[in-house]
Parts: structure tokens; C-alpha cells; sequence
């Protein structure tokens, strides 16, 4: 599926691969840019091997919830996103690149 907006960062495609198998160890939400550019086996596998399930879908259900009562447009939410994920994960910033 191909994710293609006037947005702030732009998703490194070719650089997802490398980061598999941390995001499927992430135990929290995922970027919808991220999540709508992972192959089907890599997407399905997002939260199977964390050690908490009940937190990991309670942080999924609050991303949710604050996602669609924020009033914000669906630009600013996705770009809201992968700002606070960058925040929390530095690690995935190789993954985008900023727009000017």
C-alpha cells in the first residue's frame, strides 16, 4: 500500500527492512506511515513477541481513543505520531526523513 502525503517526514521505504524485528518486539503503538508500508507476515507479527500483552493493548486502545477524540485533521494526526514515536524511539529515526 502505497502512503503518499504532503507530510513533514517522509518514510525511508528501503531502509524498513532493517528495522523488523524491533518493531515486532515494540511493545507499544507503531506510526499508521510505518504500518501501512510493513509487509503482511511482518504487520500480522506487530506485538506477538512482547512480554506484556495487557500493557501492549492498553497502549494501542490509548493511542486510539486520544487519536480520534484530538479534533485534529488526518495530516496533523500522522504527523503528530511519528513526532511523539521519534520522541519515545529514537533508535527509528534513520527510518524518515524531514521535509523542508
Amino acid at each position: 500500500m502505497q502512503f503518499k502525503r504532503n507530510l513533514k517526514y517522509s518514510l525511508c521505504e528501503d531502509k524498513l527492512e532493517d528495522f523488523y524485528s524491533d518493531l515486532i518486539m515494540l511493545d507499544d503503538w507503531i506510526p499508521f506511515v510505518i504500518r501501512s508500508n510493513l509487509p503482511n507476515e511482518i504487520l500480522f507479527n506487530l506485538g506477538k513477541n512482547v512480554e506484556n500483552k495487557k500493557t501492549y493493548s492498553d497502549r494501542l486502545l490509548k493511542h486510539k481513543i486520544e487519536n480520534g477524540q484530538s479534533g485534529l485533521s488526518l495530516d496533523e494526526v500522522l504527523e503528530s505520531e511519528i513526532h511523539i514515536f521519534l520522541e519515545k524511539y529514537p533508535k527509528f529515526e534513520p527510518l524518515f526523513l524531514v521535509n523542508e
